[in-house]
Order: structure tokens, then sequence, then C-alpha cells
């Protein structure tokens, strides 16, 4: 799962996008609110004296001084947009107030902004003047900015406390399915989902347990039907090779006597593989191996010339929690595959780096094409190439199940004239 597509970072996302939006809609309506009554306060207090600069009788108490400029709008005036609620309502007041404004500019002024309205003047022309005010402010509020941002900040607090708390039953569940899954060699003591688990995590959590419980089940009759296969045909199988030994030594049945033991062998070697199928989830992982040395004695009992299989093997290797018997079959199975479906010369390769053990088996066939990789490493799979090769299907099988029970990863690799099968281990101090 990557860091930042999770359900905790959603939620909390969601939540501040949504406190973002309230709180943005918020301060619009509150500044266009705010604005209008502002502007028709200034109205109120400009209007006589625009009404006056316009040419209509006023009380001479009621006038304001006025910035009177040139028939032209000063340089550093720009005019003010006709949507903006402050200017807009201004407009409007002073319309309706009796005075002829036919233009709204503002301008920057050391102080204060001044506000310069367009009336009409003799000959059809316009006349600016300028007024400044303390209720027109020179920016946007402060005040109600900071007050926006600290209440998104408590809200953010708030969303990452909220989003946590639903959050972390999920992924306390995560955990404890992660520690009991099928097959895990880690037996941790039940734990509670949370405190309080919401009723659809329960849930969850139940019928994990009711699977779990099934696929337990089932694995068990199946290890137990396939042991009881391998050891009721071991017997007949001794007795048919017995058999075929102590027929009378005439050439005319060596023949068959050599096919009978032959196919006798094939069968023994099958069962074998469902033997080693077993073991690869049953056997304990307490012992501390020496790879090197276990690897020198797998090649040395596959009997190949020199040429065809070659070695690069430091003095020692030892690897700890793992099992002697697991780690010769990983090394046999490597080997046999390589000779049976690859061409020699192999070679076999044993390193260590970053805290991880790295066996690597080369050969000179074709390799496996990566679509069939995953099928490859099933019991029972084979491919197409191997169709007319003896086989029980296992080899690789029982490689990948010891492999992930010692928590390394294996995988493979092609190049023109060089196929490479590759496992690492870890390197896990020992206890």
């Amino acid at each position: 799962m990557r860091r930042f597509d999770t359900l905790f970072v959603r939620l909390l996302l969601a939540q501040l996008v949504t406190a973002v939006v309230l709180l943005s809609g918020f301060g619009f309506f509150f500044y266009t609110e705010r604005s209008r009554t502002v502007a028709r306060l200034v109205a109120e207090r400009w209007a006589p004296a625009l009404r006056a600069a316009a040419g209509e009788p006023v009380d001479a108490g009621a006038a304001v001084p006025l910035l009177q400029s040139a028939s032209e709008l000063p340089a550093r005036a720009v005019h003010s947009p006709a949507l903006a609620p402050r200017i807009a309502e201004l407009r409007a007041d002073l319309l309706a107030q009796g005075v002829p404004v036919q233009g709204v500019a503002l301008s920057r002024g050391a102080d204060n902004p001044v506000v310069w309205i367009a009336l009409p003047a003799a000959g059809g022309s316009q006349r600016w003047f300028g007024l400044t005010d303390e209720l027109i402010e020179p920016r946007l509020p402060q005040r109600m900015l900071v007050a926006q941002l600290l209440a998104l900040a408590v809200v953010a607090g708030i969303s990452w406390v909220v989003a946590r708390h639903l959050t972390r039953p999920l992924d306390r569940l995560r955990q404890r399915l992660l520690t009991h899954a099928p097959g895990s060699d880690i037996a941790a003591p039940a734990e509670p989902a949370a405190a309080a688990p919401t009723a659809e995590i329960a849930a969850i959590e139940a019928a994990f347990s009711a699977l779990r419980e099934r696929l337990a089940r089932h694995e068990r009759e199946r290890r137990l039907m396939l042991a009881g296969v391998s050891h009721d045909l071991r017997s007949p199988l001794a007795r048919i090779r017995m058999a075929a030994e102590l027929l009378p030594d005439d050439p005319a049945l060596q023949a068959r006597r050599d096919g009978i033991v032959r196919n006798v062998d094939v069968v023994d070697r099958l069962v074998q593989s469902f033997v080693d199928h077993l073991r690869a989830a049953e056997l304990p992982l307490d012992e501390t191996v020496d790879l090197a040395a276990l690897a020198r004695a797998a090649a040395a009992g596959l009997l190949r010339p020199a040429g065809e299989l070659q070695l690069d093997l430091p003095p020692a290797l030892p690897l700890p929690h793992a099992n002697r018997l697991l780690l010769e079959r990983v090394l046999h199975n490597l080997l046999d595959n390589a000779f049976k479906h690859g061409r020699p010369p192999v070679r076999l390769t044993l390193a260590a780096t970053a805290g991880e053990a790295f066996i690597a088996v080369q050969d000179a066939g074709a390799g496996i094409a990566p679509e069939q990789q995953a099928h490859l490493l099933q019991a029972f799979a084979r491919g197409e190439a191997s169709r007319g090769v003896p086989g029980t299907g296992l080899g690789l099988a029982i490689v990948a199940e010891v492999v992930a029970r010692l928590g390394g990863r294996i995988d493979c690799d092609t190049a023109p004239g060089a196929a490479v099968v590759r496992v690492r281990l870890p390197l896990r101090a020992s206890a």
C-alpha cells in the first residue's frame, strides 16, 4: 500500500477540502455583506457633497472636502470592477440618493485609498472627484484572514484525530489478518481490533476468522490425504520392485524387468515429491545451516562432469532460522530443473549482500517466459517446453514454498543464451 493512498489520507483530505470550501464560502458572504454595509454608510456621508459638486443645492454643513482633479482620471487610478460588492453597492446607493454617478475608480494613497467618482460636467463632459474615508480599507481585512486560517488549523487538527480514530481499527485488523494468515508460522495471541470496534469491522473479522478456519481445515485434510497416499504407495512399490528383481535371470526377460524397475523408480520419485511438498510447510525452522557446504554436497550428489556444473561459492555462508532438509531440497531442485529444462553449463552462485543470502542458478537454456513465471511456481504446473521431460511439476513449487516460509523471494530472468533463477533469503540474526 502506497503511503499517500490510504483511507486515513483520503478521509483527512476530504474533511480538509470540505472545511476549506465552507470557510471560503462563509468568508465570501461575510465580506460581501460587510462591504455592502460599509458602502451604504459611505454613500450616506458622501451624497450631499457629491450632489453639491454636481450643481445641486445642499446644506453647507453636510459637505465633505473633495479632492478635485482635472477632467481626466489620474494616472494612478484604476476603474473598479462593476461587480465588486462594495463598489456596486456604493454606486447604487449614490444613484438612489440623487447623485448622477457616471463612473467609479480607485487609487492607492499614502495613508488611505482615494475613491474617484465621475460626475457630469458642462458641455456633456465629466469631471472626477476624489474622496477619502476611514471606512474604506486599503486592503483585505487581515483579521478575517487570520481568523479563517486559525479556524482551518483547528479543523485540520480535529480532522486528523477523527480520521485516525476511524482508520486505526482497520489498520489493527489488517495487522491481525497478516499475522494470522493461513500458512503463517507466527502464532501471536489474538487481540481485539480496537477498544470499541464498529459493527462493520467486527463482521469483517468474524468472516475472516471463519474463512481462515475453513482453509486451515482443508489444508490439514489435503496434507493428510497426500501423506496417506504417499505412505500407502510405498509398500506396493517396494513389493513390485522386489518381485521384478526376483524374476529369472533370463536375457528374454531382462528388458521387461528393467522397464518395471524404471517405472517403479519414476513413481517412487513422484511419491518423494509429494513428501517433499508436505515437508516444505511442516518442518521446523530451528537450525543454522551452512549454505556453502550444503551447495557443495548437492553439486557432488548430481555426479555431473566438471565442465557441466560450475560453482562460485564462498568458504561458508551460515543461514540462521532455517532447516537443512528444506534448503537441501531447494538447491537440488534448482540444479535438477536447470539440467532438465535448460542446457549446460550450469553455474551455481552463492553470495551474501545487504543482509541477504543470494542463490543464483544459471544455465544456457531458453529460460522461463515472463508471463509463465507465476504459473510455473504453482504445484503441478508445467510449461509447454517440458511436456516431454519426465517430472511432477513440483520442483519449483517446493522451492517457492520454502523460500516463502523463510521470508525470501524468488525471481527468474532470461537473457540471450542465459536463463537465471535467483533466490534471496534474509540473514536474520540468531535468537
